[in-house]
């Protein structure tokens, strides 16, 4: 006899508890901290040594990446996916969230846990708060002024918009500290003032001023629209939930979620979040074991009728494009159909 739906992920769970793979894995996150300090290292020697405005650009790209990468210990220290206790995974997520990206951890913190208990909730998920777009015919009537002329064009505008995502952030920390108590203000607010100093700073003395604002511009837009490339096709253009939706917690976490097929390439580039579906279900288990736990969760899910969306990294972003289109034509013809009436 079949599981009832109250009881689909805590059979789930079991399995995934015997499987032994939600166990920490220290090793693991030693290496890629080490790999990491010697691409943070790297990165600035090239910065150093080369001059040519094209390598330049090349270079804030490559800072991009490693900005990124150090992202990812900030999402997996947030998920206690590194420590079993709360203070190594929190000086971590200070550390390389504050100090060394220029953002506040607990604003980062307090967004995606929203994010994880009503994924792609049209109105509880902050991941869906976007200004300039809209993901439901809804969002879109709600749009005024720029923000609905920027809808209209959006699948056009995502990706060159996300260029602006690092800067919004930032602007978002900053708000959010002034806004809301956090555990520790003081230390927060200090270790941003540190990163613009040796950030800024850094980039100074090996570029001079002119060329140090210049690379800062292009490093951040690098930043904003790799993490959109990474972040978009975990949620975008899957099923939406609306009010009070009645679903179990499996069912609405594997239904907005989508997998990107295996690569060893891409999983590397993406933190392992290409295995959205495993992340949502078991958020505290280390990034390295979720390919692992797939094959587990996949068969569960085939034996238990739940749809598991899995698809290529530019099928993903052919289903965001289409589902941003179409959005944009509602918005089209019903503001055709109210000009009609009138």
């Amino acid at each position: 006899m079949g599981s009832t739906a109250g009881d689909e992920f805590r059979d789930l769970l079991t399995l995934v508890r015997h499987s032994g793979l939600l166990a920490k894995q220290p090793a693991y996150y030693v290496r890629k901290i080490l790999l990491n300090v010697a691409m943070f290292v790297g990165a600035f020697v090239l910065i150093a040594e080369f001059h040519n405005p094209w390598i330049e650009l090349c270079n804030a790209a490559f800072l991009a990446f490693v900005f990124t990468q150090l992202g990812f210990i900030v999402h997996d220290a947030g998920h206690q996916e590194i420590f079993s206790g709360p203070a190594g995974n929190q000086f971590l997520g200070l550390l390389h969230s504050n100090l060394l990206l220029g953002f506040s951890y607990s604003w980062w913190l307090d967004k995606h846990n929203h994010h994880h208990c009503s994924p792609n909730h049209v109105t509880a998920d902050p991941d869906l708060d976007l200004i300039p777009f809209a993901f439901s015919k809804e969002q879109a009537a709600a749009k005024h002024g720029l923000a609905r002329l920027s809808v209209k064009y959006q699948h056009f505008s995502f990706f060159p918009l996300s260029m602006l995502e690092a800067f919004v952030l930032k602007y978002d920390s900053i708000r959010f500290l002034q806004r809301h108590k956090v555990a520790h203000p003081v230390l927060e607010v200090s270790l941003l003032i540190l990163h613009a100093c040796w950030y800024l700073g850094l980039l100074t003395y090996l570029l001079g001023f002119p060329h140090a604002i210049l690379f800062v511009i292009a490093h951040q837009a690098f930043l904003g629209l790799y993490l959109t490339l990474i972040f978009a096709p975990n949620h975008q253009g899957m099923p939406l939930q609306q009010g009070r939706t009645a679903i179990n917690f499996l069912r609405e976490q594997v239904l907005t979620s989508r997998n990107i097929k295996n690569h060893p390439g891409i999983d590397f580039c993406t933190g392992g979040l290409t295995c959205q579906i495993e992340h949502h279900l078991f958020p505290t288990m280390p990034a390295n074991k979720l390919r692992q736990v797939q094959t587990i969760v996949r068969n569960y899910c085939r034996s238990h009728d739940v749809p598991y969306h899995e698809t290529s990294l530019f099928q993903s972003y052919r289903e965001i494009y289409q589902n941003l289109r179409e959005v944009s034509l509602l918005m089209g013809k019903e503001a055709d159909a109210n000009s009609s009436s009138d």
